[in-house]
Formats: structure tokens, sequence, C-alpha cells
């Protein structure tokens, strides 16, 4: 088995399964984990991924309209990021059509048979009857997407609702934008931490650098990157760049 390089800082990195190719996007998953990538976000491709920039809105569009990966090529490229890396920390993330168009409830069979605790859906509200189906499985748990301007309420809900890991949003932004931090973040992780304190936060959207990481690694728990990866890998310096983030370049958190 490969051995599998453990991050002192966590870092959860954004693929697109299927993009440039099916087999090159798991040879891609396999060096974030040699890389010390902690946990793979792992994105079933849909055409129209309204959350996401040009970087990643292209990747899914080459996967779905001239590779024309479907459910379950994906499926079958999860087993095999599995099967390999057994104890690899996996995500799911996709659209709520993919997910309708196979089954939910097919779907969350496969997850489970998977090994999957976590699915990201960006436009499946957390807490509405749809989402009854996924969280019914104590195993798995949806992950809720939020912004900074979150209200006071809402937040008090979802911190009640059994959720284990909260992705944020670095800014009022699309992905691969430029990178910011919102004031008021400080005071959502706060809560958070406070209500859930075993809950991981994970903070996202425009992360490129590693001084930037370094940012997140001081508010948050985990950083989460895409686009800046995609663009190393279309660059043919994805494992430079993997290296680049690790803590010997942007100091200890």
């Amino acid at each position: 088995m490969t051995q599998v390089k453990q991050p002192a800082l966590a870092l959860m990195g954004h693929l697109v399964l299927g993009y440039p190719t099916l087999e090159e996007s798991i040879r891609t998953a396999e060096k974030y984990v040699e890389g010390g990538v902690e946990i793979l976000e792992l994105q079933i491709p849909f055409s129209h991924p309204t959350a996401d920039g040009p970087v990643i809105t292209a990747a899914c569009r080459e996967a779905v309209e001239h590779q024309r990966v479907s459910m379950n090529d994906c499926l079958e490229a999860l087993n095999t990021i599995r099967q390999r890396f057994p104890e690899q920390e996996i995500m799911v993330m996709s659209y709520v059509n993919r997910v309708y168009a196979f089954g939910i409830q097919r779907f969350v069979e496969a997850m489970t048979n998977l090994g999957i605790r976590h699915l990201i859906i960006p436009d499946l509200p957390v807490d509405e009857t749809p989402a009854a189906v996924i969280t019914r499985h104590a195993n798995i748990k949806l992950v809720p997407v939020l912004a900074a301007n979150v209200t006071d309420a809402r937040l008090d809900k979802l911190l009640n609702a059994g959720f284990d890991f909260f992705y944020l949003m670095s800014d009022f932004k699309i992905t691969g934008s430029t990178f910011s931090l919102h004031p008021r973040l400080q005071q959502v992780i706060g809560r958070i931490k406070q209500t859930v304190p075993e809950a991981r936060v994970g903070i996202g959207f425009g992360i490129s650098t590693p001084e930037q990481v370094q940012t997140v690694h001081a508010a948050a728990d985990v950083a989460i990157i895409g686009s800046a990866l995609i663009r190393a890998q279309e660059a043919g310096g994805l494992e430079t760049y993997l290296s680049s983030l690790t803590p010997a370049s942007v100091g200890s958190a």
C-alpha cells in the first residue's frame, strides 16, 4: 500500500471526478493523499454547478459533456479510491439534481457501502424534508454550507440539528475567486465551537497560497482548496504545489 504522509495542518482537497478523465481523476486523488491532504472532497460532476467558479465549472462540464461520466462511473472511481486508501477520510460533493436523478435512497445506500460519512450538497437545504432521507442514516451526515450573513436564528437551528462539520464560505463569492475572510466569520465560528465543541469547521472559496492556508487555520480547523489545485494540476505542478502547503512552508499554526 502507498505510504501516506500525515499532515500537521488539516487540508481538504477538492477534485472533480472524471476530469480531465476518470482515470486521471483517480490518479489525482492518489496524489492528494500522498501529498498530505487529510480530507478528499470528491465532486460528482454536474453541468451547472451554481456554487462554483469558472475553473470547477469548466472541469465539471468537461467531465459531463465530453467525458460522459455517469453516476455509476463516479461510484466505481470512489470504490477504487476507497480500496487503495481504506482509512482516508472522503467527503462526496454534488448537486441535488444528480442525486435525485439517481435516486436518493439508492445514492445513500451507495455512499454507506463506500464508507462515506459526509455529503456536501450545496443546493439541498440540510433541514428540509428531502434531506431527512439522508440523515435517517446514522452513519451519514450532511455538511451545511454557510455564508457570513447566516442569521442568528438559522445558525441556532443548525447548531441543534446534530451536524458535526460546517463548511463556511470565506466571503460572498464563488469558488476560485480572490481570497478574503469576512469579518463576521469569527463570530459564526465562535458560536459553532461554543455550542458544538466537537464539530469541525472548514473554510473554503478562494484559498490558494500557503499564507492564506495559515490564515484559515488561525480561525478554523480545515482549509478547503479546490480551484487552485486544479490550476496546479493543469500546469503540471500539482506535487510541487501540494508540498508548498505543508507546515514547513507556512509555519506552525
